[in-house]
């Protein structure tokens, strides 16, 4: 039988870093789907292919998994958002391209519950699972921090980082949700004044 060209060739037998991301994949497309109800680990093991106990071999429940998937997600958000970063001309930039990346992640992940909060739950959340969530966090917050730097900030840096986390959070909620309504502002609109404002508070040239 001829394999057409849509068809993704089956994960071969001992490949087990192709089989952990065939779940991470399949466990990504239910929490896009349904959100955090629909990520049954039975429904993950048919998306990858696989039988339900090889599921649990990788990730020992749900909650393990969420954050596994969260962690990949953040990594490959990472690919394009430190080039950007690194080549941003000015923290209105910076700041807009983060924002619009986050509020991708932030529509699966963020919106139903703080996924970072599932880390500090060492009787839930497998140890190296949660350590992959840290490092690609610490990751993201190295790139933004050294773009500020290299932009010219000499401030406190961790209460900048602060501050940008707590404004691209707060951003993704609000237009998450029925909050949006009671304000007739646009996505595109909120971001360019929260950068500018952020970038003249933070002492740094603005475009606005």
């Amino acid at each position: 039988m001829t394999e057409s060209p849509d068809e993704t060739p089956a994960t071969r037998w001992g490949d087990r870093e192709q089989r952990r991301l065939d779940i991470l994949r399949s466990g990504e497309t239910l929490l896009v789907s349904g959100g955090f109800a629909a990520l049954r680990m039975r429904d993950v093991a048919a998306g990858a292919g696989i039988s339900l106990g090889a599921v649990y071999t990788y990730y020992s429940n749900k909650e393990s998994l969420f954050i596994a998937v969260f962690a990949d997600r953040l990594d490959r958000m990472m690919a394009g958002l430190e080039p950007a970063a690194a080549t941003a001309t000015d923290a209105t930039e910076l700041f807009t391209v983060t924002t619009n990346m986050y509020r991708e992640g932030y529509m699966v992940f963020g919106r139903q519950f703080d996924a970072l909060s599932l880390v500090t739950d060492v009787d839930t959340v497998q140890p190296e699972v949660a350590d992959q969530l840290r490092d690609a966090t610490a990751r993201m917050v190295a790139s933004l921090s050294s773009a500020l730097i290299r932009l010219g900030y000499e401030g406190d840096v961790p209460a900048a980082m602060t501050l940008l986390w707590a404004s691209m959070t707060g951003l993704a909620n609000h237009f998450a949700t029925e909050r949006q309504e009671f304000l007739a502002m646009s996505w595109d609109d909120a971001v360019a004044f929260a950068a500018d404002t952020l970038a003249r508070g933070l002492g740094l040239p603005a475009r606005g």
